[in-house]
């Protein structure tokens, strides 16, 4: 749950991200204070962080997907390769896909900046392209931030190059860049395999794009379906509180009658009382 509503927080224009974090905590606190005491904590990204973010949409998702595989495999080959010259190949040829898949991430992001009216200037275009590589190749915390699209800062490169160690993912997305996976840190990569032609007519990259679309689209579903229940539960507390109000006045209004009526039956006693005392017969 918390996963989901982080991820909607921080796709969510930049500008208002503070006020939105205000309602979805007023949101959640009665039905969940440790979420929502999460969810207070988020910081509020710098630009090109939020760019980064937005690319863990539906229509963008096989682009993080592409990334955190390529990664990954430089990750791995960077372990098992020797001597062999076809394992040098192999590892050459996955740097290579992880440099292009960086920067097709980044050219994603660019586009988000451009059209979300943010200055796409060189420096917001390095920053992009360096926490990208930094947080792709990085701990199993960092990745699974670049995947759900909830980074909150920039991230420092260890440089260009892989990790030390391939990352330990969450079995969940794991699932979802397996198919995409071309080296492992327990084979010898197969230069073949990591051919960008293969890459690009990969059945297997379709088939975890497709999932990775639709499990997004399931998420970005029952957040609507929250969003919806929110604002029914809105409208009939500010339809109670307008019968309060209604209530109120006719209240108000009731009582000054009864003063009124006091005030007449008031009268009329003093008025009787003084004719008694005159001795004259009683008003009619």
């Amino acid at each position: 749950m918390l996963g989901g509503l982080l991820s909607d927080l921080y796709r969510g224009p930049l500008d208002d991200f503070i006020a939105r974090r205000t309602r979805l905590v007023r949101e959640t606190r009665r039905a969940d204070p440790t979420t929502a005491a999460a969810i207070a904590k988020a910081r509020k990204p710098p630009v090109p962080v939020w760019a980064i973010d937005q690319l863990g949409g539906v229509d963008k998702q096989h682009v993080l997907a592409e990334l955190l595989a390529a990664a990954a495999d430089a990750s791995a080959a960077q372990r098992v390769v020797a001597d062999e010259s076809d394992a040098r190949e192999a590892l050459r040829l996955a740097i290579e896909r992880l440099r292009e898949a960086v920067e097709t991430a980044a050219r994603a992001a660019d586009t988000v900046l451009e059209s979300a009216g943010h200055a796409s200037t060189d420096d917001t275009r390095r920053r992009v392209r360096s926490t990208l590589h930094a947080a792709a190749t990085g701990s199993r915390v960092e990745r699974m931030a670049l995947w759900l699209g909830t980074l909150d800062r920039e991230i420092a490169p260890s440089g260009f190059g892989t990790t030390d160690a391939a990352p330990d993912d969450t079995p969940e997305l794991a699932a979802v860049l397996a198919p995409l996976r071309h080296v492992t840190a327990h084979a010898k990569p197969r230069p073949r395999v990591l051919s960008r032609e293969r890459d690009e007519h990969d059945d297997s990259a379709r088939a975890a794009r497709e999932a990775a679309e639709r499990e997004a689209a399931r998420l970005t579903a029952a957040a609507a379906r929250a969003r919806e229940r929110a604002k029914a539960k809105r409208l009939h507390a500010d339809t109670l509180a307008e019968e309060l109000r209604d209530a109120e006045q006719d209240a108000a209004a009731a009582e000054t009658a009864a003063d009124d009526a006091e005030d007449a039956a008031t009268a009329a006693r003093s008025a009787l009382t003084m004719w008694r005392r005159t001795g004259l017969s009683e008003p009619r």
